[in-house]
């Protein structure tokens, strides 16, 4: 790949892995600051359920204080009459812990000393009988209660009944909610295993499934045990990584997409990649015949920039339409006779340009100089879109704005998933799941869409072939080493127009350094006419600057023996929080 096409790919490709660095770290960030209240950083809910139909439940809580001092946690359980929950056992860190239990139709455990107070993370072992979890012949629990006022960064649940379980539902989310759990899996006939990751306050997990006379026998595996493991950091690790790295393959993948769909027409009807195209081109020293500098420059670039129309104002000056006067302060001037060929752009910016006075300082802000400017770039633009000379495709312009407007639109939507169900994803360290995963490749495929759709002005055959004889002229200019005896008029407008002014703007300065002043070192230069691209600049900013679902609550939701469904339509539940 050579020039023009190369450097901008290789841009591209340097905004494109940014891009993509910065989506993983928003994720990495809504995972950061989900982290900074209280939370309960891991939750293992078990329950074993009996022949007589109750159901021993064990409940393993990593809870952390963020650096608050709290006497302890509480924790509710709404039941359906008074001995429904009994035999009740806490512990904190492995060791006995005071507790006590308030209320009849809620159970409410206040676990910790009134005396004393702990910070940091702890964990606490609560073990309960409740009465049943549904019916005799339906398995519904709410093993996650709606009403936790902290958020629960990672579920695991376990079930083992002495009986066959069939039709097993596991559901994750707000009161009511039927979104499925993150993972769910039935290892033998009468164990179920489920587990979810980012439950918000106020979110709640319930399981349900249908008993059956064969199968069953299954026991709990076994709960964690020790001090509360600092599992957060790993997760954060990995789930960027996974993040980062499905942006990065949604990003390749479009921008491949999209380099295929905008391959140019090239004669004898095939298509070639621009990068392969240019591959093919050597410099040359004639400028292309049917285009102007500015025309040349749009053709490369596919769009009207500001040195194509620093490179027409040029280009205007030599054929006689104005003047460039003034080495230290230059100043644009009316001609003194009008040529006859001026086309209807050169008159109407012209026009504009010297309408109330025939002298343009660039020095400083001119209003004629903003309206002229502002009705060039119309005019160059216009000259662009309407395609006379038949250079593009029909159609490939649309499909730029297209490409462009879709991606930024799947940018702003995957970056807006991310920052609802990054934080749960990173904690459970299942961020390649969906959502997550989609926010990233919607954010990552939407930003290549918006750098690379410029790939998509695919150009006719002879608007290939032109593009060829502007590129081979560019490669001349950019290697050009001294400009005496040519015409400085002429390599001055293309150099500006093609983007190679960085190359004569250092001749000129080396020429002034040698001898003094451009035109003492280098007899017949156009002094006039760099000092005009070295001060476009200031007039030119100063033109553009001049135009300017609500949750609910299973307190009271005991399962009614009903075949209700979604989350809070089981026994159990309730929540809890610190005090």
């Amino acid at each position: 790949m050579a020039g023009s096409v190369a450097r901008r790919r290789k841009k591209d490709a340097l905004w494109l892995v940014t891009g993509v660095l910065l989506i993983g770290l928003v994720g990495l960030l809504v995972g950061l600051l989900a982290q900074t209240g209280e939370q309960v950083a891991r939750m293992w809910v078990g329950a074993e359920v009996r022949t007589d139909g109750s159901a021993r439940i064990t409940e393993v809580i990593d809870y952390d204080f963020a650096g608050n001092d709290k006497h302890g946690i509480f924790r509710t359980v709404p039941l359906d009459k008074r001995g429904d929950l009994r035999d009740v056992s806490i512990t904190m860190d492995g060791a006995e812990v005071p507790f006590r239990l308030n209320g009849s139709v809620v159970t409410k455990m206040m676990i910790g000393d009134a005396a004393s107070t702990v910070t940091g993370t702890h964990r606490y072992r609560i073990e309960y009988t409740l009465r049943t979890l549904g019916n005799p012949e339906r398995l519904a629990w709410d093993a996650v209660g709606t009403e936790w006022e902290v958020p629960i960064r990672r579920v695991e649940v376990h079930v083992a009944t002495p009986y066959g379980l069939r039709s097993v539902q596991c559901n994750a989310g707000s009161y009511g909610s039927e979104d499925p759990c993150a993972t769910m899996r039935q290892p033998r006939p009468g164990q179920l295993d489920a587990g979810h990751g980012g439950l918000d306050k106020g979110q709640g997990l319930t399981v349900y499934g249908e008993f059956t006379a064969s199968g069953g026998g299954a026991t709990l595996p076994e709960p964690p045990t020790g001090p509360a493991t600092a599992e957060s950091e790993g997760h954060l690790a990995q789930g960027w990584l996974w993040i980062t790295g499905i942006a990065l393959v949604a990003a390749l993948v479009i921008a491949e997409l999209l380099r295929l769909a905008g391959r140019q027409h090239v004669r004898g009807g095939r298509r070639m990649d621009l990068g392969k195209l240019a591959g093919t081109v050597q410099p040359s020293s004639v400028p292309p015949a049917e285009l102007g500098a500015a025309q040349a420059g749009i053709l490369l670039t596919g769009q009207v920039r500001k040195n194509h129309l620093v490179a027409w104002l040029l280009g205007a000056a030599m054929d006689g339409h104005l003047r460039v006067t003034g080495a230290t302060r230059p100043v644009l001037r009316r001609a003194m006779e009008e040529p006859g060929n001026a086309d209807e752009l050169t008159e109407r910016v012209v026009g504009t340009l010297f309408a109330r006075n025939p002298d343009v300082s660039l020095r400083k802000y001119n209003k004629n100089f903003a309206e002229a400017w502002h009705e060039l770039e119309s005019g160059l633009n216009d000259w662009r879109l309407s395609d006379d000379m038949e250079l593009w495709v029909p159609g490939a312009e649309r499909a730029r704005r297209v490409a462009l407007i879709a991606g930024v639109l799947a940018a702003v939507a995957g970056v807006i998933v991310l920052i609802f169900t990054a934080d749960g994803a990173l904690e459970s360290g299942t961020a390649w799941r969906t959502p997550t995963a989609v926010g990233a490749a919607l954010a990552g495929g939407g930003l290549a869409a918006v750098l690379r759709s410029w790939e998509l002005r695919a150009r006719t055959a002879r608007g290939s072939e032109l593009w060829c004889q502007a590129e081979a002229y560019r490669l001349y200019l950019a290697g050009l080493e001294g400009w005496d005896g040519r015409d400085e008029d002429l390599l001055t407008a293309w150099a500006a127009g093609l983007g190679e002014t960085t190359s004569w703007t250092i001749e000129a300065e080396r020429a002034t350094k040698q001898g003094g002043s451009a035109r003492q070192a280098q007899p017949g230069y156009l002094h006039d006419r760099w000092k005009l691209g070295l001060h476009l600049p200031m007039a030119v900013d100063s033109a553009r600057s001049s135009s300017g679902s609500s949750a609910g609550s299973s307190s009271s939701s005991s399962y009614s023996g009903s075949s209700s469904s979604g989350v809070g339509g089981g026994s159990g539940g309730g929540g809890g929080g610190s005090w």
